[in-house]
């Protein structure tokens, strides 16, 4: 697994390196509560490291730790930062909804820190991930629904330093991501799309922003995705893509399929730099097996 180097990238779009590079490392995974949220990132990278997905690479984000402290400080309050650091007050510590322990700060910091070298990837590369997960719930204050750091806000707030034009956050994950509008509802450089198949956190969206949420069939929901994709504005220069699997079993896993394969299109068409992180998909719903394999989709469709 490569190391990255923080550095200003060249915001000139270009064409797509041969492999996708995607941001990982085992303090991913280092809380010790054990759910799917605190756990699949690792699944996921064993198979990648097996070979499950050809032409992309793991690469480890320590080196934007730093920055990510520097940059959660300014979106959490300083109450919830100190709470995950220390495990008191233990209602904000647990506010996610997982029991509290050393390794839940370190956690959220090295996968947030995915989220940050996958943002300056892109914008080299064209394309990158980070096999994070548990952001968009998150709150300035407070965690919320197994969101500990809200790192779509995060990345969105550093991209700023390194693109003049929109800055668009995609979240197709089953529910609302009232976290993040709340972080970035009065930003006029990012845009935040929500396409919805439960109103769990939801909320009233403010200026473009937008939220879809519906009972979609698998045609519905594909047509309702195609829709969101076109409100993308022509001066976007970065796409953050949360690429929630949690729509199934409502949606088929060949429909979340096809609709990996579209966003990952569009971006590359039209040579926006994109970034997509895991989000949502539970085995309570589904087999370990079977959520590998659907956000597995995600990554082959971004190495194509």
């Amino acid at each position: 697994m490569t190391s990255l180097t923080p550095t200003r990238p060249q915001t000139a779009k270009s064409e797509r390196k041969t492999t996708l590079k995607i941001a990982y490392n085992p303090k991913y995974t280092i809380a010790k509560y054990g759910f799917d949220t605190t756990r699949k990132a690792q699944w996921i990278a064993d198979e990648l490291q097996n070979g499950a997905v050809p032409n992309s690479a793991l690469v480890d984000p320590v080196s934007f730790v730093d920055r990510v402290k520097e940059l959660i400080s300014e979106i959490h309050s300083h109450d919830y930062v100190q709470a995950l650091m220390t495990g008191s007050p233990s209602i904000l510590a647990t506010s996610q909804g997982f029991s509290w322990d050393k390794g839940i700060w370190e956690m959220a910091v090295n996968s947030t820190a995915g989220v940050l070298a996958a943002t300056e990837i892109a914008l080299k590369e064209g394309a990158a991930g980070s096999l994070s997960s548990g952001l968009h719930h998150a709150r300035r204050d407070s965690g919320a629904g197994f969101c500990t750091v809200n790192g779509l806000a995060v990345a969105a707030t550093h991209a700023k330093s390194l693109v003049d034009g929109r800055i668009v956050i995609l979240d197709f994950d089953a529910h609302c991501g009232g976290g993040t509008h709340s972080l970035i509802k009065n930003d006029e450089q990012i845009l935040h799309l929500d396409l919805s198949t439960n109103s769990f956190d939801s909320y009233e969206p403010t200026g473009e922003n937008c939220l879809e949420i519906g009972d979609y069939s698998d045609e519905s929901y594909l047509e309702a995705a195609e829709e969101m994709l076109e409100r993308i504005p022509g001066d976007t220069e970065l796409l953050i893509y949360n690429a929630g699997m949690d729509p199934a079993p409502m949606i088929s896993g060949e429909t979340l399929k096809e609709r990996e394969q579209r966003v990952a299109s569009w971006a590359a068409d039209r040579q926006i730099p994109a970034v997509f992180v895991l989000a949502g998909g539970y085995t309570w719903s589904m087999s370990q097996e079977e959520l590998v394999e659907l956000h597995l989709n995600t990554i082959e469709a971004f190495t194509q």
